[in-house]
């Protein structure tokens, strides 16, 4: 008989185990490692200006992919449409390089980070929900192979 604690705990581990995975990983540590050098006043030149916003995109889709891929479906088969990439981008682009600029000293209106967000989408939607939706898939088929 399944406790509902083993229920979450497999939950909890699968959600771990399909997040945490090598492109979640360089979002988290370039983010971290780019936020540090600006803190230390020791900015790295190229990536300082537009890699925290390349990786933005992807990791917030990644997070709702994984989510909704584990509430919503079944078998890793949902993928994202381009469309709804680039609206994410897009939307992105208008609250960070549109309305805070007027709000915050902290954000700066710059053409070249939207650029960024895009890339960062078309780099998701290409590379990294490719991958994800794969891992999820033989997961899934492991788990049926189990169950029989």
């Amino acid at each position: 008989m399944c406790s509902r604690r083993r229920f979450n705990r497999s939950v909890f581990r699968s959600l771990i185990l399909i997040t945490l995975d090598k492109y979640f990983i360089f979002y988290c540590c370039s983010w971290l490692l780019i936020r540090y050098t600006r803190k230390l006043h020791f900015p790295i030149p190229l990536l300082n200006n537009w890699l925290t916003d390349f990786v933005f995109v992807p990791l917030i889709a990644h997070v709702a992919f994984v989510l909704g891929s584990l509430i919503f479906t079944t078998g890793g088969t949902f993928k994202y449409p381009i469309y709804q990439i680039l609206s994410i981008s897009l939307l992105t682009a208008l609250v960070f390089e549109g309305f805070l600029p007027y709000y915050t000293h902290y954000n700066t209106a710059d053409f070249y980070d939207v650029l960024a967000y895009f890339a960062g989408g078309v780099f998701y939607y290409a590379v990294h929900q490719n991958h994800t939706s794969k891992k999820i898939r033989k997961a899934f088929e492991r788990k049926l192979s189990l169950s029989k």
